[in-house]
């Protein structure tokens, strides 16, 4: 039994349906027991209330049939409350004088043993519950202190005990109902409770199962309509499983790409004849392997940057901005330009860093490089926080959509008159691509281009 508890109290604590059970469970009993006991002290409370003042009545009766008599007070055989009149009724009477003594007692009180009361003052009273010597029973007691004559010179007490069984059965009789009624109360609460975690927890067991679904090879991405809260962990899970999937496509593209690129330098090596013109030979080796290397570099530069990793923490974009712009101004110290730069310090990227400094640092390159002077750029979160907007713009020639289309080639460059491999804006298109975002272009009408970039 002890095993299978442990086994129990396992279960729970290492399921999250388990754990908000149990804890919404010690809650509702708790707030159960405190409840029933609230109940249960009004419901006892306003009983003793409605008793005090049903015994103070009995007093009012038997101080109207009270006559003095010296020092001392006599009431008539026949009171007119009948249970006074009558032994074993379970009502009481008495009148104790100043020094303590019992100088009347009620017919009904005649089996009883001696009690003994203490005196109130005039004005006083006093409601307690007491019991008798000798007996199981307990009573209810009022007393209040009266004073007969002008003078207050008699002063009395009067006294009426009743048997407080039936309030202690209506006591019982409330506790029972109320249990009862709490017991069921709990018990639809505990199944409502059950029905809301599963309801809840739904999303969580369908994400669980597609995850299931995926490992066993039924698909290849997380399917489902899945709950807010629950998107940014699908949409990055997602992000994940199509980057190791690109990752694994592109490595093998890149692995037959540069066998194949590097077929014909080494076919021109093989045809390499040193016994003749040597000075030839020894340029076109320069330059084959001059070639190789480059080859070499652009492959292992694309399989780098076609793969952009998940990442669930954000990297703040306004450091990288200023780090660039510094490094650029350095660069273009001799063909200065005055950037405008809207960045919040506020503002995410979720994404790989190096993939944001390849992006920022070719367009603001760009803009420099051919610009006339004036760059701008802006960057913000949009759609909640879940995409990053740059917004680039320079008082260069400008690019039309031929030209655009043509410079975001490799190899292609806007102005051959400039230094450079032409391979910038191709290695940011395939970013882009590879984040499932969107580039574009346009001509200003006031000249210059703007560049629009959503990650």
């Amino acid at each position: 039994m002890k095993s299978i508890g442990l086994s129990v109290i396992s279960y729970l604590f290492n399921s999250l349906k388990g754990r908000l059970a149990l804890v919404t469970s010690l809650v509702l009993v708790g707030f159960v027991l405190l409840i029933s006991g609230v109940l249960e002290h009004a419901y006892r409370t306003s009983l003793d209330e409605a008793k005090q003042r049903e015994l103070q009545l009995y007093i009012y009766t038997l101080l109207a049939v009270a006559e003095p008599e010296g020092n001392s007070l006599i009431l008539p055989p026949e009171l007119p409350e009948q249970r006074f009149n009558q032994p074993d009724t379970g009502l009481v009477g008495a009148v104790i004088d100043s020094d303590g003594r019992v100088i009347w007692r009620s017919e009904s009180a005649l089996a009883m043993p001696q009690l003994k009361f203490y005196p109130l003052l005039q004005g006083q009273q006093s409601y307690t519950q007491v019991s008798v010597p000798g007996e199981e029973s307990h009573y209810s007691s009022f007393r209040q202190g009266v004073a007969w004559g002008l003078e207050n010179e008699n002063p009395f007490t009067f006294a009426v005990l009743e048997d407080a069984a039936p309030l202690q059965a209506q006591v019982g009789q409330f506790r029972s109902t109320m249990w009862h009624w709490l017991g069921l109360g709990a018990l639809l609460l505990i199944l409502a409770q059950w029905l809301v975690l599963r309801w809840g927890f739904a999303p969580l067991n369908a994400l669980a199962n597609a995850l299931q679904d995926m490992q066993r090879g039924g698909a290849d991405r997380l399917e489902g309509n899945f709950p807010r809260e629950l998107r940014p962990l699908t949409d990055n899970l997602n992000l994940l499983i199509e980057n190791e999937r690109r990752q694994r496509e592109k490595t093998r593209h890149t692995l037959a790409d540069l066998a194949h690129s590097l077929k014909t330098p080494l076919a021109v090596l093989k045809g390499l004849k040193f016994s003749g013109d040597s000075n030839t030979a020894c340029r076109t080796l320069t330059d084959q392997v001059q070639r190789m290397d480059s080859i070499i570099s652009y492959q292992l530069q694309r399989a780098v940057t076609s793969s952009p990793k998940s990442i669930l923490r954000g990297t703040p974009v306004a450091p990288l901005l200023h780090k660039i712009l510094d490094a650029l101004e350095k660069v273009y110290r001799s063909k200065p330009s005055e950037v405008q730069s809207a960045c919040s310090e506020d503002t995410l990227f979720y994404g790989d860093e190096g993939d944001l400094m390849e992006v920022l640092g070719n367009l603001l390159d760009n803009g420099y490089k051919y610009g006339a002077g004036q760059i701008g750029i802006a960057i913000e979160n949009i759609a909640d926080g879940r995409k990053l907007s740059i917004r680039l713009t320079d008082n260069g020639p400008g690019l039309d959509k031929e030209k655009w289309k043509a410079v975001t080639q490799r190899g292609v460059r806007a102005d051959e008159q400039q230094s450079g491999q032409g391979i910038g804006l191709a290695v940011v298109v395939d970013i882009v691509e590879n984040y499932e975002g969107r580039i574009s272009a346009q001509s200003l009408s006031e000249g210059g281009t703007e560049i629009t970039v959503q990650l």
